[in-house]
This record gives structure tokens, C-alpha cells and sequence, in this order.
């Protein structure tokens, strides 16, 4: 399966900030529109995410005074792992879990559509799993019926 069925059934968009902006202002915009994960940009190209995991990591390094006033440039996650819609579900799942990371943004054409989380992927990729499943349980049981007759 490719991400680009995964997104076009989903349509989860993602949400940007500039890099200038601190903290404060990207802590609001996740909890107003409810996502763990803001791209962040210059000069209105992405140049890293923001993220749950990034937040307390900001709180911890620069403390609670300074915190809030945090340019995100000094706060976001620089490294920015990607994918493409023709990336297939399984390439992904396995790039976030060999990189550790939660949230995949998708690019195309230069820009990011959307934010995937690990939840997402995982949950296709076990409905998936469990449709064979379920195929290869009534085929045994085709098996075992065709043996008794």
C-alpha cells in the first residue's frame, strides 16, 4: 500500500510556523488545532519539526523562565525525515522506527501535504494484517471441510 491511499482516506493536514516565532506561540497552535506536530519554516521552506518530545526537551534545556520565549529555531528538531505519497506503508513504518521518530511529514513537489504519526501507519498496517488473517482462517477451514467430504 502506498502512503498516497493512506492520506487521500485520511486528509490530515499539516500546520506551519516560522522559526522565529517562540514557543509559547507554537505550544498554543498545537493544542488550538489539536496535533502534536508543527513544521517549522524559513523563508517559507521547511527547515524542521516541532514536536510533543520537543517541547519537554525545551522546557529542560532552557528552563522554566526562558522557556516560553524560545525561538523555535533554537527549540525544533533540525534533522527533518520525510516521505513521498509513493512511499510504500511498510518503507515507512520502518524508517520511523529505525530513526525513532513519531511523526513523518510527506512532501510533494517541494512542500509538505501532511504529517503522518507511527499511530497512523501502525493502525493500517495492522487492519491490514488482520483482513489476511482472517482469509487464511476461512481458507483452512475450506481445506478442513473439502478433506471431510
Amino acid at each position: 500500500m502506498k502512503l498516497r491511499e493512506l492520506i487521500d482516506r485520511q486528509g490530515r493536514k499539516s500546520f506551519k510556523i516560522s522559526s522565529e516565532n517562540p514557543v509559547e506561540e507554537a505550544v498554543k497552535l498545537m493544542i488550538e488545532k489539536d496535533v502534536s506536530a508543527l513544521i517549522v519554516e524559513e523563508n517559507e521552506r521547511p527547515a524542521g519539526i516541532f514536536t510533543e518530545k520537543d517541547i519537554i526537551k525545551a522546557y529542560k534545556k532552557f528552563g522554566r523562565e526562558r522557556f516560553l520565549r524560545t525561538p523555535l529555531r533554537e527549540a525544533m528538531t533540525n534533522k527533518l525525515i520525510v516521505a513521498s505519497p509513493d512511499d510504500s506503508l511498510e518503507q515507512s513504518i520502518s524508517l520511523m522506527l529505525q530513526t525513532g521518530i513519531k511523526h513523518l511529514p510527506v512532501v510533494e513537489q517541494g512542500k509538505v501535504t501532511t504529517i503522518l504519526y507511527i499511530c497512523d501507519l501502525i493502525h493500517e498496517q495492522v487492519g491490514a494484517l488482520t483482513a489476511d488473517v482472517h482469509y487464511l482462517e476461512e481458507y483452512l477451514q475450506d481445506l478442513e471441510r473439502a478433506k471431510k467430504d
